[in-house]
């Protein structure tokens, strides 16, 4: 038979609206009673509506999560951050996978709208006109992910993806390469995209090398994505010693591809990735990469989220850029210049 509250009050010698009280934590009962009604839900085995709860406090401790690609460690690692620090502070979690539809994209956003969420939390590549529009509008709380807002309305958190690929490249010039190969998303060029590129462009410039958009091939960012760009690029002809990979997937399938030509890695072909997913260590050679604190944004995240769904504190819209590093590690060898 399923506990109610008035067994509580009864159990406990209080109203029902003192138990009311104590379960909303609403400050005004005080500490004997209160000890006295959480003694009596303990021991009826009480457990408050969460729906009539919220509507009571007009908050229902739920956080929503908007992310890409599930299948992704990259966006895996970022919900695992967020998840942790709403666990530190009792809230709960609704995820959404949008499979970087833009229709998914508003339908998820739509759901954790009517579920009530507290705040969203909008990981992405990029952020469409129109999707800022509705993140703006939208009733909760809104931290974005990956990526920041140009209107300057939500606040963000993300590395600087334009200085993490110009100091990738510059080590690879470093190294005496000049002639690369970029494999990009299939999709739209979007933020992230024309940031790296920024990067690369930067560096190019300042070591007097051309940058060539011929250079660019365009797949699914996965393992059979790098697979497919890197035995195009090879039976192209073009002549390369560099390839640089958007993730570290594309440059696990690339690697896989050149070596099932006859290619060695990376005595004929240097290759690197991009966020130092877990198995870029673990590969023979290492996989050459950018590495993002990934498990920091979504925690990060998560706690401006919360400070804002709380009303805590300072509500100045900003970015929080992290930091990142370049691994130059055994997908790339120097060569003569």
């Amino acid at each position: 038979m399923r506990v109610k509250i008035v067994d509580v009050a009864k159990e406990a010698n209080v109203s029902v609206a003192t138990v009311s009280r104590v379960v909303n934590n609403i400050p005004l009962v005080n500490e004997e009673t209160k000890e006295r009604v959480l003694e009596a839900i303990k021991k009826t085995g009480y457990k408050p509506n969460a729906i009539a709860r919220s509507l009571k406090i007009q908050k229902t401790n739920t956080m929503g999560i908007m992310i890409p690609d599930i299948t992704n460690p990259y966006y895996t690692e970022i919900v695992r951050g967020a998840e942790d620090v709403c666990g530190i502070y009792h809230y709960n979690i609704i995820l959404s996978n949008t499979d970087f539809d833009p229709e998914k994209e508003k339908k998820s956003l739509n759901v954790l709208v009517e579920k009530q969420c507290d705040g969203i939390i909008y990981v992405g590549k990029d952020l469409s006109d129109e999707m800022q529009a509705e993140l703006i509008d939208a009733p909760s709380e809104v931290v974005l992910g990956c990526i920041p807002d140009d209107s300057g309305v939500l606040s963000g958190v993300l590395i600087n993806n334009e200085t993490a690929a110009y100091e990738l490249a510059t080590e690879l010039i470093k190294l005496g390469h000049k002639k690369f190969m970029l494999f990009f998303d299939e999709l739209e060029e979007g933020y992230i995209y024309q940031e790296r590129k920024k990067g690369f462009i930067k560096a190019f410039d300042e070591n007097d090398i051309e940058f060539d958009d011929s250079r660019i091939l365009r797949e699914k960012l996965s393992l059979s994505g790098g697979y497919t760009m890197m035995q195009e690029a090879i039976n192209t002809g073009v002549d390369f010693t560099c390839v640089f990979c958007f993730n570290d997937q594309t440059a696990l399938g690339a690697i896989r591809c050149a070596e099932e030509m006859g290619k060695k890695i990376p005595e004929d072909i240097s290759i690197c990735g991009f966020n130092n997913f877990w198995i870029a260590e673990w590969t023979r050679p290492q996989i050459t990469t950018v590495a993002q604190p990934m498990y920091d944004i979504g925690a990060i995240a998560m706690r401006m989220l919360i400070k804002l769904c709380e009303k805590d504190g300072d509500r100045t819209v900003k970015n929080v850029y992290v930091p990142h590093e370049v691994h130059i590690r055994g997908s790339v060898a120097k060569i003569d210049k």
